[in-house]
């Protein structure tokens, strides 16, 4: 789902992690993300135009991926638009990401030449 892909997005563009992006850059664009959007979002900025359920994945992943606890209103509005485990599973998949983005970067992995 776009959703999904906004979050990793996010988390991606955090941690400045290149293969991460150019990877689900791909995903997203063929999920039905806008380019503009995948760009502003790659550049570390949030979207004017995101649906309610992307605006919300994308709060959330800029929440986390800045450290400290996610703020209450903030959780509650998430559990709001995705449900307990929706909400359980966009925080897990955050993390997921904070993750690989650290392991790509630690290792250096390059971005494929188009060939």
């Amino acid at each position: 789902k776009p959703v999904r892909e906004v979050a990793i997005l996010v988390t991606g563009a955090h941690f400045r992690s290149a293969y991460e992006l150019y990877a689900h850059v791909n995903v997203a664009e063929a999920r039905g993300l806008p380019d503009e959007t995948i760009a502003t979002i790659a550049a570390g900025q949030r979207p004017v135009d995101l649906n309610p359920k992307e605006a919300m994945a994308y709060d959330v992943a800029s929440s986390l991926v800045r450290g400290g606890t996610l703020p209450e209103i903030l959780y509650r509005q998430s559990v709001a638009t995705f449900g307990e485990a929706g909400n359980a599973e966009l925080i897990n998949l955050v993390g997921l990401y904070c993750l690989v983005s650290i392991i790509l970067n630690g290792f250096d992995v390059p971005v494929p030449d188009p060939a």
